[in-house]
């Protein structure tokens, strides 16, 4: 719910650490002011306007920003309140927040560090180094950790065993990866399919090569040489909730069951220099943790589903913005959203993080204004418009699901798949634009190549994937989803089900029902052939029923 503290107020005394500033107590803010007559101060006016703006039009109770440009810093700073402590004001180098998924960034630097010393060979089975776990063999291509880090490597996705709601039940991160463990359901590099699994894998491989722990490797290898020193892969550090004896479940229930994939706690000063790093050849502040080389491994295209589409870097997603390439990963766990974001061939870098029920809205409406500075889209510009009709329009049209979904075949399939995935209807409209509907989304494409198409609006690519001469996947960015037949449409199974429990009913209780009937009326039973018939038919109908809902597309693997 909304803090009680106003949030103009505290951030009016709340202090932006580094090249931050302090937001005015009354009257317009000099950002504010800068707007309104179109002067520039620069980056820190830019970004004290956004998050003023952002802590107010949001229920977020504070936020932490860090910016760099051409290599160097440009700002750390701090706004609006630590989390549930609202007399405690966010400072950039001291107030801890979680990332979510942003620590897979820390994960896939330490991997790529194991790449870089030759001690890991990038396209090698993981099966060679691990020693915590097994991956199942297959009769597929070995998994390798390039398919890890570009989320391919043919999993099913595991949906149990990512968080606990008690730093005390926090396992082993080895413990961990071993149950449970995921089927693989196709050949790895074929389909994108983000995985809290693939990190987590990653991680243990880390600490496999390493001899020690996950989070121990990290900190000697990433956080101790740029000196970031109050980052920890920790479940429960001090100094995240509130020093006033208020008891930890009181505060948060969500704990990293997969520390590499969403464990890390930090602060925008430590990040900073992690984006350093990063833009800067592998140095920062003096110290390397990885070679030039190593840094434009980590950041080419290792994988896309089509060249004119985003794809993935090492562990890092791209993401195109008018000109220019991203490489980028997003986070979020409850009450906190984060991003961190890199723009290598200009040197400029964001890392932005907030907490409060609203916290992802906050978090972006400030990433979009620093991106608006580092990253500029120019307006206008003619956008695609249908030349004719799609190339194969009569095999696009239908239902897909989420490969989530037709993956899992156990009760993960109805927690993860049936009951949260929306699919996406397709249909081709009669001025030729592909039309799809997701929920509540309606969005229209024109098709740029056979089977590729292009938002009318965004540069946001859809793909379509031909197996054996048959459209089976519609990929839109790294999500895929399976196309399914009319049979296997949740609403029409449920449909089946209602009709095949109304046939088994008929044969259990009407059959005796109606034999009481007769034999009141003096009537007798029918012959056992009729009765057999009844029943089969009930039964039968019910068995197809359940059948063809563990049936599988002929498109799956």
């Amino acid at each position: 719910m909304p803090t009680s503290l106003s949030r103009r107020r505290f951030l009016s005394r709340s202090t932006a650490v580094g090249a931050g500033t302090v937001v005015a107590a009354s009257g317009l803010s000099r950002a504010e002011s800068n707007a309104e007559t179109g002067r520039d101060d620069g980056i820190e006016s830019v970004i004290e306007w956004a998050a003023e703006r952002a802590l107010s039009d949001h229920d977020a109770g504070g936020l932490a920003v860090a910016v760099v440009e051409d290599g160097d810093v440009a700002l750390t700073g701090g706004y609006g309140h630590a989390f549930r402590s609202e007399d405690v004001p966010v400072r950039a180098d001291e107030t801890l927040f979680r990332v979510g998924s942003v620590s897979k960034v820390a994960t896939w630097t330490a991997a790529m560090q194991l790449v870089d010393a030759d001690r890991v060979d990038a396209g090698a089975s993981v099966n060679d180094y691990l020693d915590a776990v097994t991956v199942p063999r297959a009769d597929y291509e070995p998994v390798a950790l390039e398919h890890l880090a570009t989320h391919t490597p043919g999993f099913e996705v595991r949906g149990w065993g990512d968080a606990v709601r008690d730093p005390a039940y926090v396992r082993p991160l080895a413990e961990s990866v071993s149950t449970d463990v995921p089927t693989r359901v196709r050949p790895p590099g074929e389909l994108p399919q983000y995985t809290n699994y693939a990190a987590a894998l990653a991680g243990q491989l880390v600490a496999d090569v390493r001899g020690r722990s996950f989070g121990a490797s990290v900190e000697a290898t990433v956080f101790d040489p740029l000196g970031m020193t109050n980052s920890t892969f920790r479940p429960a550090p001090s100094g995240l909730v509130p020093a006033d004896g208020t008891a930890v479940a009181d505060v948060v229930d969500f704990y990293s069951d997969v520390a590499p994939a969403s464990g890390l706690h930090t602060t925008a000063g430590d990040m900073v220099r992690l984006l350093q790093a990063n833009l800067n050849g592998g140095v920062a502040d003096g110290e390397r943790i990885l070679s030039a080389d190593a840094v434009a491994e980590m950041h080419r295209r290792w994988y896309a589903p089509h060249e004119r589409m985003d794809g993935m870097a090492f562990g890092l997603f791209e993401q195109s913005r008018g000109d220019a390439r991203l490489v980028r990963h997003g986070g979020s766990v409850p009450s906190f959203a984060a991003e961190f974001s890199l723009r290598p061939e200009t040197g400029s870098g964001l890392f932005v993080v907030a907490h409060g029920p609203e916290a992802s809205d906050a978090k972006q409406e400030v990433v979009d204004a620093i991106l608006d500075r580092i990253a500029p889209v120019e307006s206008g510009g003619a956008r695609p418009t249908p030349s004719a009709m799609p190339e194969r329009a009569d095999e696009l049209a239908g239902r897909y699901r989420s490969v989530n979904t037709a993956d899992n075949a156990t009760s993960e399939k109805l927690v993860f798949g049936l009951l949260t995935g929306q699919p996406i209807d397709v249909r081709v409209a009669d001025d030729g634009t592909l039309v799809t509907e997701q929920g509540d989304s309606v969005d229209r494409w024109v098709e740029v190549e056979p089977l590729l198409f292009e938002h009318v609006e965004t540069d946001e690519m859809l793909l379509f994937s031909d197996d054996g001469g048959e459209v089976s996947h519609l990929l839109r960015g790294l999500s895929a989803y399976e196309r399914i037949g009319y049979l296997e449409r949740l609403s029409v199974q449920g449909w089946l089900a209602t009709l095949a429990a109304v046939t088994a009913l008929t044969g259990l209780v009407g059959w005796p029902l109606a034999r009481g009937w007769r034999r009141v009326r003096g009537g007798g039973d029918p012959p056992p052939s009729a009765t057999r018939a009844r029943w089969v038919a009930g039964a039968g109908a019910a068995d197809w029923c359940c059948s063809s809902s563990r049936r599988r597309s002929p498109s799956s693997p």
